[in-house]
Formats: structure tokens, C-alpha cells, sequence
């Protein structure tokens, strides 16, 4: 009922007779000094995945240790797609045989992610998709080397199963890896990671002009 009132009165605002028209436009005085509520905001940071980030990396233990000093809320951790090894934990399509589930490389990261924020509000972000599950003419081959950056990985708008179930699964796969100890894979597999971390918010999907364009 209030939204729908909302909506009303944005219309009765924007609906202005003809006759009116011609008149002298309204001048609007802003008070700025009377308080109506507190504004609240918090200063926070993103920590994007790349190589500089990883173990043994030059920058590594100053970037952790100074990101756990600063005692941050709502920290950001975004995986994305110029490093689809660092990013994407399962890059090959299930078969009956077999599936590609693969932490290694993403694993250090996340996790000394994970622990320099512990006891703080954070915010994990795999935006990246799995390429497979997207209609395109060819397969994406991706770079060996994790370190190597790749900007074509993100190619296709169409996912290959319109129902979502695919994708949701991997996301829920991917969620119980780091808060539930681990995961059933597609075949039935149980992949164990003993890993129980307290993820207040897990952010889904990127900005849609740079991944795959998704509507509403």
C-alpha cells in the first residue's frame, strides 16, 4: 500500500496541466539545518584477485597483514574473469565420468583472505562464471598459467541451460566449500574442505556490460 501511494504521488507530481505550463518554474529551498536522522556510512576496501595477491608473491604478507591492522567492515573479495584459474573452480563441464572441482590456486588466496578479515563483516564475490555453461561457438582455451591475464574469458550471453539450475548449483557448490566443509558434486561426489568461515554476504554476478550482459 505505501509503495502504492508512492507511485501515485510520483504521478500526481509529474502530471502538470496545461494551463500551468507556461508559469514561472517552483523555486525549492533546501534547509540543511534541521536534522531529520543520522547519516551512517562506512569506509571499507576491495581486495581484487590478481597475481601481486598470491604466496609468495612481493606484496602478499604486507597486503594481508596491513588489511587485517586496518580491521575493515564489509571488505570486498572479488575473483573475477582476467584470471579464470584464480577465479573459476570448476573450468571444464561435468561429464558422466568425471567433473574439473579444483581449489589449488584459489584456495591460498581466499583464505588469507578469510582470515584477515575474521571477525568482521566481509563480503565474498566470485563474479566470474563458469565459460562453459554459456552458448559459444567454440570452447575458450585458458591460459595455463594462472597468473597470465586472459580478458577474453567472459564470451556468450546465453546460458546453456535456461532454467538456471546449472548455475545455481555451482554457486551453492561453491559456497558450502568455504561454510560448510564441503560439497556433492554433480556425479555425487562428496569433495571434503573443512572449512566452516562465516560469510555474512556472498555477492553474486559483476557489472552486466562487462559479463555476459544478463537482463533483470
Amino acid at each position: 500500500m505505501i509503495r502504492s501511494g508512492w507511485v501515485c504521488g510520483l504521478a500526481a507530481l509529474l502530471y502538470v496541466p496545461a494551463g500551468l505550463r507556461a508559469q514561472e518554474p517552483v523555486k525549492i529551498a533546501v534547509n540543511w539545518t534541521v536534522g531529520r536522522r543520522p547519516l551512517k556510512s562506512t569506509p571499507t576496501l576491495q581486495v581484487v584477485v590478481n597475481p601481486l595477491l598470491r604466496r609468495g608473491a612481493s606484496i602478499h604478507d604486507a597486503a594481508f597483514a596491513n588489511l587485517k591492522d586496518l580491521g575493515a567492515e564489509y571488505a570486498r573479495y572479488v575473483p573475477w574473469h582476467p584470471y579464470p584459474r584464480l577465479a573459476v573452480a570448476e573450468l571444464e563441464a561435468p561429464t558422466k565420468e568425471k567433473t574439473s572441482w579444483d581449489f589449488k590456486v584459489i584456495d591460498p588466496m581466499t583464505i588469507d583472505f578469510l582470515n584477515a578479515t575474521e571477525g568482521h563483516s566481509r563480503i565474498v564475490n566470485f563474479s566470474t562464471i563458469p565459460m562453459w555453461m554459456y552458448e559459444t561457438k567454440k570452447p575458450v582455451e585458458v591460459p595455463a598459467d594462472p597468473d597470465r591475464v586472459f580478458w577474453d574469458y567472459t564470451q556468450g550471453k546465453v546460458l546453456r541451460d535456461p532454467s538456471r539450475k546449472e548455475l545455481a548449483g555451482y554457486y551453492g557448490r561453491l559456497v558450502s566449500w568455504y561454510t560448510q566443509g564441503g560439497f556433492t558434486d554433480e556425479l555425487g561426489v562428496r569433495h571434503e574442505s573443512g572449512y566452516h568461515y562465516k560469510i555474512p554476504y556472498w555477492e553474486v554476478f559483476n557489472e552486466i556490460d562487462v559479463e555476459h550482459e544478463p537482463t533483470p
